[in-house]
């Protein structure tokens, strides 16, 4: 779900920080993270479980990055970035609404985690077509995003690139 966790976790952003200086690329970065190191550790066999929400949709893996950067980072423009990841990674188990979950997402507290169905490929597609939730939610993150584009007037190239050099959207935008 990869335009739900991008689109929504943008409106969240700016809806409850309304940070012009953020930069998005690293909170984009943090909205896919949990699913780029897990996926591939529980899908293609490098942990004894086969599942697709491992360690990154835990607290507890948060958490300790954002302590880490606020331990080895001074203020300024690279620490709001990468809390920009954070913030990111948070909202995406929000959206995942991990909490539902309760063994991946207060583990180590609440037990191990739950082994998924195996093989997790072939039975993947099945999956995804059959929850008319996951469709409707990337439709609602792709239309917000397509909608900020048109808003912010990103067809224009040189307002494209600036964003694109930044990670900041314009100032304008509402």
């Amino acid at each position: 779900m990869v335009f739900w966790h991008l689109g929504a976790t943008l409106w969240l952003f700016r809806w409850i920080f309304r940070d012009p200086k953020v930069d998005i690329r690293f909170l984009f970065l943090g909205a896919v993270l949990p699913d780029l190191i897990d996926i591939p550790l529980g899908t293609f066999g490098l942990t004894e479980y086969s599942a697709s929400e491992l360690w990154a949709h835990t607290l507890l893996l948060p958490t300790a990055y954002m302590v880490g950067v606020l331990m080895l980072t001074r203020r300024g423009r690279r620490r709001r970035a990468f809390m920009a990841v954070g913030v990111g990674w948070l909202f995406h188990l929000l959206l995942d609404g991990m909490w539902m979950t309760q063994e991946v997402f207060f583990w180590p507290f609440f037990g191990d985690f739950p082994s998924g169905e195996a093989p997790f490929w072939p039975a993947a597609w099945a999956r995804a077509t059959s929850d008319v939730w996951r469709w409707l939610g990337e439709a609602v993150g792709l239309g917000y995003l397509a909608w900020l584009w048109k808003h912010l007037d990103l067809g224009d190239p040189e307002r494209r690139t600036k964003v694109m050099q930044t990670g900041r959207l314009p100032e304008h935008a509402a």
